[in-house]
């Protein structure tokens, strides 16, 4: 008994006389620039990639998902090179360098305008390529290298405090980049643009610098442990050398297969590889929530350029990708005053296992994509043809009144100047179409008319569940025709609920004609010119308010407001000098607040602080002690998959966002029902610490990291 009380108080006053590591300091640093400038990076890089480098949506996203899939993914072997063979001080130094090259050259690709669009991808694709190499050296060894700065288990409360340090630079500097690189992309212009990636692009490299600067500042004051050069081959030695004892034994083993591995690997060997095959098994759902996880920056962020973000109070608006700023927001928040009740509010409702944490988050993660499909559809707004009809539009292309009448279609209508007039039919036939005959007569005042009792005679096709569109217009002088405009309309809105417009002229223009369809706002440079509705059919388009100008003047026509999810139709007619414009809007959808998007990015929120915390305890509790940088690369190798799932996701081309958010809610939900699984079966290896603690008992092992 003398004994062991003799030893507590020399282990009590060891813990006091054990000083806080100056070195961890530079660390938190450090974490601080980077995570500053890798979320600065991505904040802004989907809009680069759609607006600059003219990516289209599922492009970007792909692009996008891909660079997040190589910034973890290159993990795994970075880990096995910092445990193994470089330690952790080297492989951080090294794979900084890359880092910095690559967002150098990423920098000057979106400087370079004297070099063809191919080029400037070219130079962005290869300095994101750079960059993943250099920030996936990083990340899997900083926690771990911050670990070693502490001598366990004498300096846990230390190590806690460090955390919460650590977790808040993290925080920080995502929130502060998150909120400014938007601001610097939009509000500033430069090198004759209406935007500043190169700013938004430049501070985060100036960053990496500083990140470099203080790292190597504090390098005589780290502990660097020296790697274990075997460990990791012996480990995956012991799972072949098991593997195929098991194969050629005449005698099977009784108990785990790995005990095959006795007699050529020790028993603290085989129990290290269980260990790390039992956390590899719980690790394979977890790739599913990280590809949700990860859209925060990108689906997301395409569906806010659809939505209103001027704040009329402030006199300010919310840039689309600056809304990801609630993810660190809300961490900090919680971090600082909520976080013990949070985890009482779990604990009251019986989720106290690690598991089980991660389970909850799988179903908090399903309500946020269900969220975002509800407000994808409401964007959209889509308007569907009875079944058994079809539908025509007839377009007035003249300043005057004319009249149509049909008895198939039981239709005697004035369709007036420049309007519009569309009438369902119901096909009443075997056939999927139909032809009808219609007569047009024109008003005393349509001076190219001479005969006032003219009237003109043609026919229209009506397809089951289409709409077709005609343009009375006038070929020649003396030529009168009721055109139509291609096959029939897209009844697809675009994926992503952008707003598509068609331009239809007469024979009197020339598609090279000057005339441009430009947006009032000037800060930006958006235009769109004749040239590019040639065929007269539908474009996608941007999200704004738009004026029409001819050779360079403002036709005096009121300003157009172009809302998403909508079918647009301009008719232009000319007679002598005079020019009259008409917009017609069809299947409209809804201009809502950027701030409908709170409720899922805060769900989300909620959802990351809980599953990061969870996931790094588990990890840094159940992973053997010489392989934690390895078993933390797994946890962005998970997050690496998740993208992968997105990547390949992309590569199917849905043509609704809404319904591809739907199915990731159905993946996630599956993904849940497995976690739920493990929850219930994983039995964890650490005796010491139970996983029925209550919050107050397990605060002090809670680590919030983002990733």
């Amino acid at each position: 008994m003398f004994f062991f009380q003799h030893n507590m108080e020399l282990i009590s006053d060891q813990k006091e006389k054990l000083k806080y590591p100056k070195s961890t300091w530079y660390i938190v640093a450090t974490e601080f620039c980077e995570r500053f400038a890798y979320f600065g990076l991505r904040t802004v890089l989907i809009l680069y990639l759609t607006r600059i480098l003219k990516f289209s949506g599922d492009e970007s996203k792909i692009i996008y998902h891909s660079f997040i899939f190589l910034s973890y993914f290159v993990s795994l072997p970075c880990a096995i090179l910092a445990d193994s063979y470089w330690g952790k001080f080297k492989t951080i130094l090294c794979m900084s360098f890359f880092y910095v090259l690559g967002c150098v050259v990423l920098t000057g690709a979106s400087i370079a305008d004297m070099f063809s669009l191919d080029v400037q991808k070219f130079f962005a694709l290869l300095g994101l390529f750079v960059i993943s190499v250099g920030m996936s050296g990083i990340q899997p060894c900083v926690y771990a290298f911050s670990g070693e700065q502490f001598q366990l288990p004498h300096q846990e409360k230390q190590l806690q405090h460090f955390t919460t340090n650590y977790t808040l630079a993290i925080f920080v500097g995502s929130l502060i980049s998150k909120f400014l690189m938007p601001e610097f992309r939009q509000s500033i212009h430069c090198f004759g643009k209406d935007t500043c990636f190169p700013l938004a692009f430049g501070v985060p490299t100036l960053m990496i610098f500083i990140f470099i600067a203080i790292f190597v500042a504090g390098r005589n004051k780290y502990v660097k442990k020296k790697p274990e050069q075997k460990v990791i081959t012996r480990t995956f030695g012991c799972i072949f050398y098991a593997l195929r004892t098991k194969g050629t034994s005449a005698i099977p083993c009784q108990t785990h297969w790995l005990d095959n591995a006795k007699g050529k690997y020790t028993e603290s060997e085989i129990s290290d590889t269980r260990s790390v095959l039992d956390l590899l098994c719980v690790f394979t759902a977890f790739p599913v929530y990280w590809s949700l996880y990860t859209q925060s920056g990108s689906t997301w962020t395409l569906q806010a350029t659809l939505m209103n973000g001027h704040v009329d109070f402030l006199n300010w608006t919310i840039k689309p990708d600056q809304i990801q700023m609630l993810v660190p927001l809300v961490g900090i928040i919680v971090l600082v005053f909520f976080n013990d009740f949070l985890y009482l509010m779990l604990a009251a409702i019986g989720i106290r296992k690690p598991l089980q944490k991660l389970t909850f988050c799988g179903i908090l993660a399903v309500l946020t994509f269900v969220f975002a499909a509800l407000l994808q559809f409401k964007i959209g707004n889509t308007t569907e043809i009875p079944s058994g009809q079809g539908r025509i539009y007839i377009y007035n292309g003249f300043d005057c009144n004319v009249f149509v009448q049909s008895k198939s279609l039981h239709v005697q209508h004035q369709i007036g100047p420049l309007d519009m007039f569309n009438v369902s039919h119901t096909i009443v036939s075997q056939n999927v179409s139909a032809v009808v005959g219609i007569t047009i007569g024109f008003e005393t005042k349509c001076s190219f008319v001479s005969d006032n009792n003219y009237e003109y005679n043609t026919t229209l096709t009506i397809i089951e569940g289409k709409e077709i569109s005609y343009h009375l217009i006038r070929l020649t002088l003396n030529t009168i025709e009721l055109h139509r405009i291609g096959a029939h309309d897209s009844l697809v809105k675009e994926k992503f609920g952008n707003p598509k417009l068609r331009i239809l002229v007469d024979n009197t223009f020339d598609f090279d004609d000057d005339i441009t369809f430009t947006s009032v706002d000037h800060t930006s440079f958006t235009s769109y010119s004749l040239t590019q509705f040639r065929g007269m059919s539908y474009n996608a388009i941007k999200v704004g308010k738009y004026n029409v100008f001819y050779n360079g003047k403002m036709l005096p026509t009121p300003t157009m407001d172009i809302i998403p999810g909508t079918f647009y139709t301009l008719t232009l007619q000319r007679n002598g000098d005079k020019m009259d414009v008409r917009l017609f809007a069809k299947d409209e959808g809804n201009y809502i607040h950027v701030l409908w998007q709170i409720p899922q990015y805060f769900i989300m929120s909620i959802a990351d602080i809980v599953f990061v915390t969870t996931e790094i305890k588990f990890i840094f509790t159940e992973a053997p002690i010489s392989m934690k940088s390895f078993i933390a690369s797994f946890q962005f190798l998970a997050i690496a998959l998740g993208s992968l799932l997105v990547i390949t996701i992309s590569t199917m081309s849905f043509k609704s966002q809404a319904h591809e958010f739907l199915l990731y809610s159905g993946l996630m939900f599956a993904d849940t029902l497995l976690l739920g699984y493990f929850s219930v079966v994983y039995r964890s290896k650490n005796t010491n610490i139970t996983d029925a603690m209550t919050p107050n008992e397990n605060k002090m092992e809670e680590t919030t990291v983002v990733n």
